[in-house]
């Protein structure tokens, strides 16, 4: 895979009247073809006035952005919609316009003014259509559409304009939980079929530990750290970015734990879902689990229905994490 972006001291922020406001930088960041990559920070960190500086909606502070080796500064606009296509957060509603008719403007940069579209527009439609499984919705209004099926017609659209780099601002903002595990599901899938390099900024964090191919965490003193999502777990780079009291990052897990720390102490033993489950239930109850042998034990069955509390003085089976708990709130544990 070839590097397609490539970002050299780039700093970017806006503008307060006639004085500049730094937001971030200077950013030295690349990704190449084929690759998922998801922008994480937290808020005000200029994760979206990053999106609209790559995208040329604004224009940075210092440095540059290469697209496919060019400045983008260089290109005309005309030049830069056949570089690259953008998903903002709002879509697109209108009543009159049919999906159909909306994929199709994504043919706008090579159809001329006059937006005849030939054999090979239609194909490159026909293909964006296929790739976003829309074929049941060409006929329908996009007013008529869910803010899932709305999403997944930008998606199209920017597929139907064909740039090797499509950048998309919180795609999944307004969509429920199975929409937005479909959504960067189909961008990570689109990536590896296409070839194409898709950068999606969004607080799916979750999400994008497990469909990235790289994340740039851009963190609140204008910095950013690249990488596979697994180094920068095992780096300890997340518990940094978003450190708040009462809220950690689980390495282990992946997730943020959103419980304060617990009061009491206790031994578990077991491995696979159970024990994993019975952590988060007892950690949610106030526990701190620790490997200690001189704490209460519990035991996790390997086949996950049944667990075995152990004491100095005494032992108990359950048959639910329910009843494991309210056997501890009984033992004052």
């Amino acid at each position: 895979m070839g590097t397609l972006l490539n970002i050299d001291g780039l700093t970017i922020g806006y503008r307060n009247g006639s004085k500049k406001v730094k937001v971030a930088g200077p950013l030295n960041i690349a990704m190449k073809a084929g690759e998922l990559v998801c922008l994480l920070g937290p808020n005000g960190a200029g994760k979206s006035t990053l999106i609209r500086t790559i995208a040329g909606l604004q224009d940075p502070f210092e440095g540059t952005v290469k697209i496919d080796g060019k400045l983008l500064s260089d290109l005309k606009p005309m030049e830069i919609a056949t570089k690259l296509s953008v998903v903002l957060t709002d879509s697109v509603r209108s009543s009159n316009l049919d999906v159909y008719s909306l994929i199709s403007l994504g043919r706008n940069p090579y159809s001329g003014w006059l937006g005849r579209l030939g054999r090979k527009d239609r194909e490159v439609i026909q293909n964006a259509i296929s790739a976003t499984h829309l074929e049941n919705f060409l006929d329908r209004k996009m007013g008529q559409l869910s803010d899932g099926e709305s999403q997944k017609v930008m998606l199209a659209r920017a597929l139907a304009q064909d740039t090797p780099l499509i950048i998309l601002d919180e795609p999944t903002a307004h969509l429920d939980l199975p929409s937005r595990i479909e959504m960067m599901r189909l961008l990570h899938r689109l990536a590896k079929e296409t070839n194409k390099a898709i950068l999606v900024s969004t607080h799916e964090l979750d999400l994008a530990l497990q469909v990235a191919d790289k994340i740039w965490l851009l963190k609140k003193d204008g910095n950013v750290d690249a990488g596979l999502p697994e180094d920068l777990v095992l780096n300890e780079v997340f518990e940094k970015a978003f450190e708040k009291n009462g809220i950690l990052f689980d390495r282990e897990s992946g997730t943020f734990s959103i419980h304060e720390e617990g009061q009491r102490s206790i031994n578990l033993k077991g491995s696979g879902a159970a024990a994993f489950w019975t952590k988060r239930a007892l950690i949610r109850n106030g526990f701190v689990v620790a490997e200690n042998p001189q704490l209460p034990l519990i035991e996790v069955a390997a086949h996950g229905n049944s667990w075995l509390i152990r004491t100095n003085t005494s032992s108990s089976e359950c048959s639910s994490i329910e009843q494991l708990i309210g056997e501890l709130r009984k033992l004052a544990l």
